[in-house]
């Protein structure tokens, strides 16, 4: 097919899509109309499908952490640099005050080997174990330090299915260590009353999709197949208006069936929830999760996170994300240069004769 023909049939599916979503979701508009807890189903926590959302006031410290790896091929190891960081934001009167980096305004990345023998898929998922538990560890010690009423994460505030690795996996030990510390920071944001948040940027996730197909379309069978294959944020973009946010949900269905959460203690693994928030007029809307304990209201719970989430997410028109993550981002992202140096300084002490480069970075033409 010609690159002509295929920019015009991506342009036409698109347009297509979208059509059909804006129709799709007129269709769905009876639904916020309806009284969820009336259903008495227990994936029907709060009364209203949308909810409004009142920005919260800036006046309390807050934190993100964020982490960046980068990697390179020693042909019989593989040198990772990893850095962790953690931006704390002292708000007062609506203005900042003061702003912290934790460990350091900047940090040279923390350098590991692979353990020797991985498989290119084990390697992968090793890379992105050692960056959460770096993660983790940043954003324990951080709040434990500076004590921030709400902790910001980079992403879900649970590993995600790639991370885990076959179990015969000679890293299976690294992943149990990684749900033992996530487990940690739950505790130790519990203990010092601190929110944790996780915020993902670009959510591929479709479980509030499916809530809606199994307890509120169930009757429409019709209605319920077009919303096959409409991720979450995608869908919600034609629902929601700046300042609304979803109901909030289970995680998952089954926490016992959930490949990830199915290692958790019982008390953590059912206490996750999230829902889509969009901030701005021109940007998809946001997925937020968060910890939530039996016993406490979920929607006072649910809109106090969405609240302090919209104040810091609502800077920009066109790109929804909270600034103190932005922040981590900026500092916490590594360059090649940096992997280089370390590199360079291991075939400085290794003799000539090693064939460390590999075949394709090192072509005479």
């Amino acid at each position: 097919m010609e690159i002509t023909s295929v920019i015009n049939e991506a342009v036409t599916t698109i347009s297509e899509l979208d059509k059909k979503r804006k129709i799709l979701s007129e269709k769905l508009l009876p639904l916020t109309k309806l009284n969820l807890l009336e259903s008495g189903s227990p994936e029907l926590a709060e009364e209203k499908l949308i909810i409004p959302v009142e920005k919260s006031s800036l006046n309390c410290k807050i934190a993100g952490v964020d982490s960046g790896f980068i990697d390179k091929d020693l042909f019989a190891l593989d040198l990772v640099l990893i850095r962790a960081v953690g931006a704390v934001f002292n708000y007062k009167k609506e203005k900042l005050a003061k702003a912290d980096y934790f460990p350091s305004f900047y940090a040279f990345p923390e350098p590991s080997l692979s353990k020797a023998g991985l498989e290119a898929d084990e390697f992968q998922c090793s890379k992105s174990i050692q960056r959460l538990i770096k993660e983790v560890e940043t954003a324990k010690a951080l709040i434990e330090k500076f004590s921030p009423e709400f902790c910001f994460l980079d992403g879900s505030i649970v590993p995600q299915y790639a991370d885990k690795p076959r179990n015969e996996s000679g890293i299976k030990s690294d992943y149990h260590e990684m749900l033992k510390q996530f487990q940690s920071l739950y505790k130790i944001a519990e203990k010092n009353d601190c929110e944790l948040v996780g915020c993902v940027e670009d959510s591929r996730g479709s479980r509030f999709r499916q809530i809606l197909q199994e307890q509120l379309l169930s009757n429409q069978k019709n209605l319920s197949w077009q919303l096959e294959g409409c991720y979450d944020a995608i869908l919600l973009d034609y629902l929601l208006k700046p300042g609304e946010r979803s109901f909030a949900f289970n995680y998952t269905a089954s926490t016992k069936e959930h490949p990830i959460l199915m290692d958790f203690d019982e008390k953590w693994s059912k206490s996750v929830r999230a829902f889509y928030l969009k901030p701005v007029s021109f940007d998809r809307p946001l997925r937020v999760e968060f910890l939530h304990q039996n016993g406490e209201s979920i929607s006072k719970h649910a809109s106090k996170v969405a609240s302090m989430v919209f104040a810091q997410s609502c800077m920009h028109r066109e790109y929804a994300y909270p600034s103190i993550l932005i922040e981590a981002d900026l500092h916490a992202k590594l360059h090649s240069q940096e992997i280089e140096i370390v590199y360079d300084k291991i075939l400085n002490k290794l003799n000539k004769g090693f064939k460390l480069r590999l075949r394709r970075d090192s072509r005479p033409f």
